[in-house]
């Protein structure tokens, strides 16, 4: 039998790359279907958790102490994924990285950083606030990565009361230093997620200017900008943002809220994006604080503006229920969207739709997790007579998500001369034409029988 330890490079690659769980690195395509629902945030992130858990850190550690060969083999794998939590981790990773690309004696190291994701999730400390010092072992780290292509930017600072966080920023405008040292050192980033909370913040004029002075211009395929924009003076007004175009980016998730309108503004008016083909709608507000200060005047001109600039190639819309609360359909413009992603709620204060190419409707519907099954069905079934009054000629699909539906495992049997005659033009829409009423699973939601009576 042939040694395992005489295989090739590339097969041991492969069996390193399914043993240790890394094909669950790859960069899936964003999706309603990787929606929660039961997050704080709303569970509207169509990304899904990048989490490997600790059987893939037992098996590498195992694969690691096997045999020097191994050893080096093992680490490469390790650390394809980083992520990082606080800033002791930051610098436990810094050092690892710089120890792996130390050189020999002779000056020479032929070892390449294998970092290619990067997670950073730095939470500081109550009352800390981002220092110049932790801006500076963010840019080392990325300096050392140039192979990066999918980076999640996601810190923020803790102060105020243990029960109420309340953000601290930073004492330096680490944003435009940390994206500045992406641009200069990850050329083959493809991925970027941007939602610090309160710190790390841009000018929309600074994310147009270090973007197009770079290749990430022409590498970026995904890009998440979900954090408030730097407040500006008003004796110091802004710098006009220069045009900007991203040839290769297919897919955007943009906050529309009013702190962030401006941003939004800038990528409607100044952006290029001929290949954008998937953009998302969010509110970085929850519910209540949307509810309550009615921000509808000005959510409606930024989400208008990006879809009339970016609509004509977009064939997926999603636009999350905090948003749509106060976007009707009836005021946004035509586009040929082909799978669009709203709020039951939204649906029902909407007069019609612009989006007349509608194949797949994907709707969320709030309700208790113990709802009874029957309730939620019905309810969905109510909801949707609104479609009558929409022209939607290629509609194939709706898909409901709710957390009572999302555990239908086959169609929920409704007895057919139980119901009357409301109920018959509920139901009769999904049994007798071509389009299909599904969970997010693609289960239908009932079927029709008629059961054995005493």
């Amino acid at each position: 039998m042939t040694s395992i330890h005489s295989l090739p490079l590339e097969l041991l690659h492969q069996i390193f790359h399914l043993a240790t769980y890394d094909y669950a690195l790859s960069a899936e395509l964003p999706s309603w279907k990787h929606y929660t629902l039961y997050h704080l945030d709303g569970g509207e992130d169509p990304w899904p958790m990048l989490y490997l858990g600790m059987e893939r850190e037992r098996t590498i550690q195992a694969l690691r102490l096997t045999c020097t060969r191994w050893t080096a083999l093992a680490t490469e794998f390790e650390l394809h994924y980083l992520m990082i939590h606080d800033v002791p981790r930051l610098k436990y990773y810094l050092g690892r990285i710089r120890k792996l690309l130390e050189k020999d004696g002779e000056g020479e190291n032929n070892v390449k950083c294998p970092v290619r994701i990067l997670n950073l999730r730095v939470i500081k400390g109550t009352g800390r606030v981002w220092t110049e010092e932790d801006t500076e072992m963010v840019v080392s780290l990325i300096r050392d990565c140039p192979n990066l292509d999918f980076m999640v930017n996601w810190c923020y600072t803790e102060g105020g009361q243990p029960t109420r966080l309340i953000m601290v920023a930073e004492t330096h405008a680490a944003g435009p230093i940390i994206l500045q040292s992406l641009v200069n050192s990850c050329p083959k980033l493809k991925r970027l997620h941007w939602k610090p909370k309160d710190i790390m913040q841009l000018l929309p004029s600074s994310w147009s200017s270090i973007l197009g002075s770079s290749s990430l211009a022409t590498s970026l395929e995904v890009l998440e900008i979900m954090s408030s924009p730097s407040a500006v003076a008003d004796d110091h007004p802004p710098n006009p943002a220069p045009q900007l175009e991203l040839p290769s980016l297919h897919c955007l998730q943009i906050s529309v809220d009013d702190v962030n309108s401006s941003l939004a503004t800038t990528i409607a008016k100044q952006w290029q994006l001929p290949s954008l083909t998937s953009l998302y709608i969010q509110s970085t507000y929850n519910s209540t604080f949307i509810l309550q200060n009615n921000l509808g005047i000005t959510l409606s001109p930024s989400a208008t503006s990006l879809i009339e600039t970016h609509g004509q190639s977009v064939t997926t819309l999603a636009i999350d229920r905090w948003t749509a609360c106060h976007i009707p359909l009836h005021i946004l413009p035509p586009a040929p969207v082909q799978e669009l992603v709203y709020y039951m709620y939204g649906l029902q204060k909407s007069t019609s739709t612009p989006f007349t190419a509608i194949s797949t409707l994907v709707l969320l519907m709030d309700m208790d997790r113990d709802s009874p099954l029957t309730n939620a069905i019905w309810r969905a079934l109510e909801q949707l007579r609104k479609l009558q009054d929409y022209s939607l000629p290629k509609l194939e699909k709706v898909v409901i998500l709710s957390w009572p539906l999302d555990e239908l495992k086959e169609p929920h049997p409704i007895d057919i001369r139980l119901l009357d005659e409301t109920e018959r033009l509920l139901v009769d829409p999904w049994q007798q034409g071509t389009r299909r009423l599904v969970n997010r699973n693609g289960v239908r939601l009932f079927t029709l029988v008629k059961t054995d009576q005493d």
